[in-house]
């Protein structure tokens, strides 16, 4: 992997650093050959970035087939041959020999990118993916219950992928075949061939509604461009260019306002017994709780109505999420609402201003109790490793399967451990466990627990009960937990 990023690196610096040079000194039909190659060379780097050798490889004998066809047939032939060739790259006929190159190949050279979260920031932004993801879920949701809804994104994603790939061999072989007369508004072209793709990424990813958006979003840099080569008075120009111009800070304003409106909090709900309170625990939160940076932990106390604090709760979400701290649970009982918060470990400030912000939103005293905790032991003894906690979200989960309509028995996955071999095996004889040796540590046994069940919130309840009480008896610690179908 770090030997493609570098190549790619590599040839990336070098066509940026050589392009002025060739626009510069070059004549007119040099230049249109520097720009073919500069082009082609950066979709074949893409490709071997984010795709891998195979696919360089495969991809590569499609464009000098491509290549060949053009131009040994000549401009009579053109138009068929860039069809033909557009589903040649569409279909990818050789789909078979791509398969069998990735297994003679080292993983480095085949797996795709893996774009990771960096900074002491990063759980704030994993978790910001994971409210997006579950933001779009309602479209996700389309995809399984609704095959019309499925075959037109699936139809409408592959017709703009065709038509991109179309206008990008169109415009590469009219620009070899004008190298005289070469102008810089192909790149009008090549610009539309991007936000083509994007669209198809968008459609693929998000569904229409953020497809629409960015193409309306994609409308007002040809349109700049159109308005500013007609032969109007150039204050007339100027004057409509910068409407548009400030047209477009509003709506990039607008929608950057939009992106951070968009906040959701996906509730697990439960009944504590000690605390005698309802938990609504972040489900998002989940994958993340282990973390080395958000250590710095939160209790906001307030005296209020539950119903009160519903109408504000998107208000401090929005909040929260501006200044990229996560609420990662929440409890209410006697007329007292807890809001529990992790913050950056350096963010001390952030924690009182929090609290002036309840505060003011909602007209009260709020008691605060801050503390650094990195291994997570608090969230562990008060969410994460009871009972309930585990129950409602191993019911979550099986309700998530049920909303796309899927039916079949589920296995639910627990990862656990014993601090010695004895007790992993009197456990073992009452549930089947299989031992994990890669994750083992020192004298620790690590094991999975597998339990098939129907999608039934009381079997899932009830099964989960017995295997949490041998885990007890026999001195064993839950880990994770996971369903699948």
């Amino acid at each position: 992997m770090k030997r493609r990023i570098l190549i790619s690196t590599i040839i990336f610096i070098i066509i940026l650093i050589t392009t002025p040079f060739a626009m510069t000194f070059l004549e007119i039909e040099g230049r249109g050959i520097f720009t073919i190659v500069a082009i082609v060379t950066l979709v074949y780097v893409g490709i071997y970035i984010f795709g891998g050798l195979p696919e360089l490889i495969v991809y590569g004998i499609y464009g000098i087939i491509t290549g060949s066809l053009l131009g040994f047939l000549g401009n009579n032939y053109q138009v068929p041959i860039i069809v033909i060739s557009t589903l040649l790259f569409l279909l990818n006929p050789l789909s078979q020999f791509q398969s069998w190159l990735r297994k003679q190949m080292d993983e480095g050279d085949t797996e795709p990118i893996q774009i990771s979260i960096r900074g002491n920031r990063w759980p704030f932004f994993a978790y910001r993916k994971e409210m997006k993801n579950y933001y779009h879920l309602p479209q996700s949701r389309k995809l399984f219950i609704n095959k019309s809804y499925k075959y037109l994104r699936q139809l409408s994603m592959l017709a703009l992928i065709a038509a991109g790939i179309y206008l990008f061999i169109h415009e590469i072989n009219h620009i070899a075949n004008t190298l005289e007369n070469f102008s810089w508004t192909n790149f009008l072209t090549f610009y539309v061939i991007v936000i083509i793709f994007l669209l198809a990424y968008f459609i693929h990813t998000k569904g229409f509604t953020s497809t629409f958006r960015t193409f309306a979003i994609s409308l007002i840099p040809p349109i700049l461009y159109i308005v500013s080569i007609t032969n109007f008075d150039f204050f007339i120009k100027l004057f409509v260019n910068l409407g548009f111009l400030v047209f477009a800070l509003v709506i990039s304003g607008i929608e950057l306002y939009r992106l951070h409106q968009r906040v959701i909090y996906d509730a697990l709900y439960y009944y504590d017994v000690d605390l005698q309170k309802d938990v609504y625990a972040n489900a998002l939160f989940e994958p993340l709780v282990y973390n080395e940076t958000y250590t710095l932990c939160t209790e906001y106390k307030i005296k209020i109505n539950k119903r009160d604090f519903d109408k504000e709760f998107h208000r401090i979400l929005v909040y929260a999420n501006f200044f990229h701290f996560i609420i990662v649970a929440y409890t209410y009982g006697n007329e007292e609402l807890t809001i529990y918060a992790h913050f950056y470990y350096k963010s001390q400030k952030r924690v009182e201003q929090f609290k002036t912000y309840l505060e003011t939103v909602f007209q009260r005293s709020v008691e605060l109790t801050a503390f650094s905790d990195f291994n997570k032991t608090s969230y562990e003894q008060k969410f994460f490793h009871k009972d309930a906690y585990i129950i409602a979200r191993a019911q979550h989960l099986a309700q998530l399967l049920k909303d796309l309509h899927i039916n079949s028995k589920i296995v639910i996955s627990l990862v656990v451990y014993f601090e010695n071999k004895h007790d992993f095996d009197m456990f073992n004889q009452v549930h089947p466990s299989v031992q994990l040796n890669d994750i083992a540590v020192e004298d620790y046994v690590s094991a999975k627990v597998d339990i098939v069940s129907i999608n039934n919130s009381y079997i899932i309840e009830s099964n989960l009960r017995e295997v949490l009480l041998n885990l007890m008896v026999y001195h064993g610690k839950f880990v994770r937990l996971n369903v699948f179908y």
